[in-house]
């Protein structure tokens, strides 16, 4: 029979074969030692090891030669079994000096295992606490390699030496370091340890510690006074060996320490020879930087640059050619750098060697020179590089590329205004020479002026259409009277265009000019002045730091202009030509006070008579551009002969060669302007000559996705003639589409007949977010959502007899101006659409039919059972909602969302600084609705029974929505920035909604409801409901409605109850469980227009003393105010506190904070946070919440396919 036994009754039982052999030789009365000990061993010898369960012991006690009850003494060592540990000691005289065949003792053991108490056990016990084993380890390696510092610290005081070597040479500290215990690695060089012991491979702890990567071993060894330049057997240093293996972290921290950066190892290569036969770049320019030799050569006598350029690493060649390395340099070949780029097949090193002046003619042992190696190795691009540079045109192509002391030539003017301002006219004027402006003027003279009180036209009226008026925007490059080149962008103002305005708008090296007609009445004047200004607020985005008021880094500039001055009654004319008005004067500036925080205004406004060149006038306006011109310039790069070439060469020939399709891909632009302008241009060079084109509006760039990127050269025909015809037609005949709202390929070639191939049209479509790809009948056709004149269809909401249908759904709507949102959701259809046939929503549909219909103002979605419905409900918000059947909650729940982040993100790319709310729809009503073009509302006779947890009656009163900032009145304390509330605004009350700033008073009345019921013992509530809202104005809010019915009740006098599960969840108790809500999560997640908010609250002096002071001592962080003060000026001190904060303490959360908000009286901020703070977040399986990068990054960035609204890319200077 095969016996087994576990590690706890092995020691147990050799407890009791001791107590046994004591009882036997207390009987026999034998006092023999020599006796004992033979009748010990026959015991122990009865059982034989081998029936032990290998799984059971390891090396600890399972060995055949070891006797029994050493076995159970290891064990109880390893184990910490101190109370089995003291019976052995205390039943016998056992040795616990003993060894197993290893030479490991229980010490050992315990040492290994971390049981301290063990230890000092042993100690009393007068154990060898010095004992190695048959390795050279003693006690403290065994504690030092497994990371038990306590007993390290007690074994030294015990007097263990720690430095001793084993039989490799190793020390306690050397396999600290190796197995990467920093504490420990600090702790022994506290006691003393020799920090520069080397093994028997010559290694030092700082040279395991750089091998295996451990960069906080390296800081504690370099600041213990490590010699950084000892050498192991191979000649590495641990400068060498963390170059070799990337380690970039510890080559800092040891060029910082000044560790020798030119050490070679046995092959005569250094850390920078290294950084560079493994590729590693970030190594190579550190070490670069830090000042090693970059000419030194290894055994082949080969330099940096020589394996820089065999790796093509472009940015290490760069900076070692900048600090002036040799670069004729030969190896034993006789090869150059230029001989291994060539051969290699690494076209921009060989460029930019030969833009460093290396002399191409130069031979290696074999006489072939780069050229000839090139062409031998198949890189005919190489060849063909080097064979178009000879001695003297190298010399011009390298001078081309030299930065000039010019400024830049031009910039763009951006000029925005209503289609009645004058735009086209001012152009006209400013590029108007001294002999056509005295015909000017008559040619465009009216006959009569105008009372200051009619009304005009607006700008955006569907019904009124000027066929004379501008289509996209017009662009033309000026030179203005008396001096100034500029780049005229026209941008038309009737609305069909404004949803495209996004791609153009979001530069700051450019001037914005905004017109106004001094004749509308001043209510249309200051509705055109606040649209434009948020117009442009919203899709410009803030830079960081924020400044003083949350003010960007960098600011647009503004420049207002009053046209027909000349018809106006009350303009007077000064001496020097300008006009000037009183009553105007106060009104703009009343409008500038507003946005004095989000644009850089030029301080004179100009009032003028368009029509009218080369007078007093428009001379200063010349002039104002000017200087913003001037300072523009001084922070861009100086431009050079090359792109004076360029631009000559777009403009002379390549907009008439390609007139008819002056587009294209960006390797075949790169391609062209090198064999046509400069081969010698790198890449770099070519990335700044595409900035500066944008800059100067000669090019536009076009991110394609998936297909290549494009270049555009002729900025005119794209935004006027192709965006600007495409969307200036109404009413489009449509001959071979097979619907109504989709187009044919022959339709577009029909509009664009001079374009050859309509696929070209459709790609810069398609990058301009106008139109989706769709298969319908096995033919592709295109769905232009701008285009759709379908009207609304009937039958879209209307209730299937017999069906228990689940609801959700909620207005989108803008803290601003509610207008902003009907140019995004065209963009919002054409993503819907795109969403639908991804591969990832076909994937997750579960095989259900997903139809999507489209019209004018709306779209509706079905996925199988489930029916979504988002539509424009003109002039307050957009609508979003669902149903299903019961079964499918979850599904709808989740199919909603998906939705709503998809609209959060056209927000986010097209309007990323506008401030967008979510005011879910009550569900009640959502069930007595029956179409959406009538809603006939009937009162509930009874609601469903739910424990009522919460009345938002009893939590502080909050303004009201409506009433924040009324048109004209400059912000207070209580009222939100940029909260500018349209003077009419549809207060239908078909369905009630909840505002986020409701259902966050919600969640922190549950808060203090379950802190009241765990104190009372009772916690048993599980729902949350919002009751009795007597005439709620959080949302004014109308359904889609063509028809009003005459029968449709007001509802908003009515007491009712409203579960917030039911609200937010569609009723499912599981998926609430799922979810994190906002008022949870830390304030770290606030984005960053939530955070400008604040700051233009805390930063201004309040009257009461509640500013960013406060706000620190209200949150406990009263000992950051000193600092904070004393930091840059300019930046925003509320912004630097929320900087600490989440630096600091990221568990201060959202619900502590507006606590503390309402405690200082601060209702304006608390609304700001309820009102933009996420509601929920869905969280993981632990239940935390799972937080993105950024709320302006979602999930749909993948999809996107067009012009990224980021700064950081190319296209980003087209706006």
């Amino acid at each position: 029979m095969v016996l087994k036994y576990s590690k706890k009754y092995l020691t147990s039982f050799g407890i009791i074969v001791i107590s046994k052999l004591l009882e036997s030789s207390s009987n026999t009365e034998c006092n023999n030692d020599e006796q004992s000990q033979l009748r010990l061993s026959s015991i122990s010898s009865a059982i034989s090891l081998d029936n032990l369960d290998s799984n059971v012991s390891g090396r600890s006690y399972a060995e055949d030669n070891d006797d029994f009850v050493l076995t159970a003494l290891l064990c109880a060592a390893e184990d910490g079994d101190l109370a089995n540990i003291k019976k052995l000691c205390n039943l016998a005289t056992i040795d616990l000096n003993k060894e197993n065949k290893h030479g490991e003792t229980a010490l050992h053991f315990a040492c290994g295992a971390g049981h301290i108490d063990i230890v000092k056990l042993l100690a009393d016990r007068k154990a060898n606490l010095t004992v190695v084993d048959g390795s050279g380890n003693n006690a403290i390696y065994w504690a030092a390699r497994q990371g038990h510092v306590p007993i390290i610290t007690f074994l030294h005081e015990k007097g263990v030496p720690i430095n001793v070597s084993n039989r490799n040479g190793e020390t306690s500290l050397h396999v600290a370091a190796r197995y990467g215990h920093a504490h420990v690695v600090e702790n022994l060089c506290k006691l003393g340890s020799n920090v520069d012991c080397q093994d028997d491979e010559e290694d030092t702890p700082l040279i395991l510690a750089a091998w295996h990567d451990y960069s906080r071993i390296c800081r504690i060894l370099c600041g213990a006074g490590a010699d950084l330049n000892i050498r192991n057997k191979e000649g590495e240093t641990g400068l060498i060996c963390a170059a070799q293996r990337g380690n970039a972290e510890i080559v800092q921290i040891l060029t910082n320490n000044k560790a020798h950066l030119d050490i070679q190892d046995k092959r005569g290569l250094s850390a920078l020879h290294f950084a560079c036969k493994r590729q590693q770049i970030p190594i190579g320019l550190t070490l670069i930087h830090a000042g090693c030799n970059i000419n030194i050569m290894d055994n082949n006598s080969e330099t940096p640059l020589h394996y820089a350029s065999r790796e093509g690493l472009l940015p290490v060649v760069e900076a070692l050619t900048s600090l002036g390395c040799r670069m004729d340099m030969k190896n034993k070949a006789d090869a150059t750098p230029l001989h291994l780029a060539a051969r290699h097949g690494h076209i921009e090193i060989a460029r930019f060697l030969c833009l460093a002046g290396l002399n191409l003619s130069i031979q290696d042992k074999y006489g072939r020179t780069a050229c000839v190696l090139a062409e031998i190795n198949g890189n005919t691009e190489i060849v063909q590089l080097l064979k178009s540079l000879s001695m003297d045109n190298r010399a011009v192509f390298m001078e081309q590329l030299v930065p000039t002391k010019q400024p830049l030539k031009r910039i763009k003017l951006k000029i925005f205004g209503s289609c009645d301002s004058g735009k086209t006219t001012l152009v006209g004027s400013l590029k108007c020479s001294y002999l056509n402006s005295f015909f000017r003027r008559n040619r465009l003279s009216s006959t009569k002026k105008n009372n200051p009180n009619r009304k005009s036209i607006n700008f955006d009226d569907p019904e009124i259409t000027n066929i004379n008026s501008s289509k996209g925007i017009g662009i033309q490059q000026i030179t203005c009277t008396g001096g100034g080149e500029y780049s005229a962008w026209d941008f038309a103002g009737m609305e069909i265009y404004h949803s495209i305005y996004d791609h153009f708008i979001g530069d700051f090296n450019c001037i914005h000019v905004l017109l106004f007609n001094l004749l509308d009445d001043i209510q249309q004047l200051e509705q055109n002045l606040v649209y434009w200004l948020e117009f442009l607020r919203v899709r410009i985005s803030v830079q960081e730091p924020l400044g003083h008021n949350g003010r960007s880094a960098q600011l647009p500039k503004i420049v207002l202009i009053g046209t027909h001055a000349d018809l106006l009654y009350d303009c007077i004319k000064s001496d020097d030509g300008d006009y000037t008005c009183e009553r105007i004067q106060i009104f703009i500036n009343h409008i500038k006070n507003r946005y004095i925080d989000d644009f850089d205004f030029y301080d004179k406004i100009f009032l003028l008579d368009t029509r009218a060149a080369w007078t007093q006038s428009m001379k200063n306006l010349i002039s104002c551009f000017n200087q913003y011109k001037e300072r523009i310039c001084q922070n861009l790069k100086s431009p050079t002969i090359f792109l004076d070439r360029c631009t000559c060469h777009i403009q002379q020939q390549w907009r008439k060669t390609y007139g008819h399709f002056p587009i294209m891909p960006w390797s075949r632009f790169v391609e062209c302007i090198r064999q046509e302008v400069n081969p010698l241009a790198s890449d770099e060079h070519m990335r700044e000559l595409v900035q500066q084109l944008q800059i100067m509006g000669e090019i536009l760039y076009l991110e394609g996705d998936p297909q290549e990127d494009l270049i555009c050269f002729d900025p005119n025909w794209l935004c006027q003639t192709i965006l600007g015809g495409l969307l200036s037609h109404q009413r489009i005949c449509k001959r071979h589409s097979s619907s109504n709202e989709t187009f044919a390929l022959n339709d577009i070639r029909n509009l664009f007949p001079d374009i050859s191939d309509p696929i070209d049209l459709l790609q810069i479509f398609n990058a301009y977010d106008l139109c989706t790809q769709i298969d319908i009948n096995g033919e592709y056709e295109f769905e232009f959502p701008q285009l759709n004149t379908i009207e609304i269809m009937s039958d879209l909401w209307e209730k299937r007899s017999g069906v228990q249908y689940i609801y959700i759904g909620c207005e989108i709507r803008s803290r601003t101006l509610s207008s902003l949102l009907w140019s995004v959701f065209p963009r919002i259809q054409v993503h819907l659409r795109r969403l639908i046939m991804s591969n990832e929503f076909v994937q997750h549909g579960g095989g259900d039919d997903v139809e999507l219909f489209q019209w004018t103002e709306g779209s509706k979605l079905v996925v199988g059972m489930i029916e979504l419905l988002l539509t424009k409900n003109i002039p307050t918000h957009i609508e979003l909602k669902a149903r299903g059947q019961t079964q499918n909650r979850e599904k709808i729940f989740y199919l909603f969302h998906d939705i709503l982040s998809l609209i959060e993100h056209v927000f986010n790319q097209m309007c990323p600084m506008l401030q967008i709310e979510h005011h879910y729809i009550s569900t009640k009503h959502l069930h007595l609705n029956q179409i959406s073009t009538v809603n006939t509302l009937h009162l509930p006779t009874s609601t469903t029974k739910r424990r009522y947890l919460a009345s938002i009656t009893s939590l502080p009163s909050i303004d009201r929505d409506s009433s924040l900032l009324t048109p004209g009145s400059p912000c207070s304390t209580s009222s939100i920035p940029f909260a500018f509330i349209e003077p009419k605004v549809n207060t239908s009350p078909y369905y009630r909604t909840y505002s986020p700033k409701l259902i966050v008073q919600t969640l922190m009345q549950q808060y203090e409801t379950n802190q009241t019921s765990m104190l009372d013992g009772n916690n048993n509530n599980n729902h949350l409901t919002i009751i009795k809202q007597h005439h709620s104005t959080d949302s004014l809010n109308s359904c889609y409605s063509l028809t009003p019915s005459k029968e449709i009740s007001p509802i908003t006098s009515i007491d009712f109850d409203e579960d917030l599960i039911d609200l937010l969840c569609c009723g499912s108790n599981e998926i609430f469980s799922n979810l994190t809500m906002g008022i949870d999560l830390p304030i770290s997640i606030f984005t960053l227009k939530t955070r400008q908010l604040l700051c233009r609250l805390f930063d201004k002096q309040d009257k009461m003393g509640r500013d960013w002071c406060l706000l620190a001592i209200a949150l406990q962080q009263q000992h950051l105010i000193p600092q904070l003060d004393q930091e840059d000026l300019f930046q925003s001190k509320t912004d630097q506190l929320f900087e600490e904060l989440g630096r600091k303490n990221s568990s201060l959360t959202i619900r502590y904070f507006l606590q503390k908000l309402l405690d200082i009286d601060r209702r304006d901020a608390f609304e700001v946070v309820a009102n933009t703070c996420p509601i929920f977040q869905f969280a993981n399986n632990n239940g935390a919440a799972i937080q993105p990068s950024s709320n302006e990054q979602d999930q749909f960035d993948s999809h996107d396919s067009g012009i990224q609204n980021s700064n950081n890319t190319i296209a980003s200077l087209n706006r």
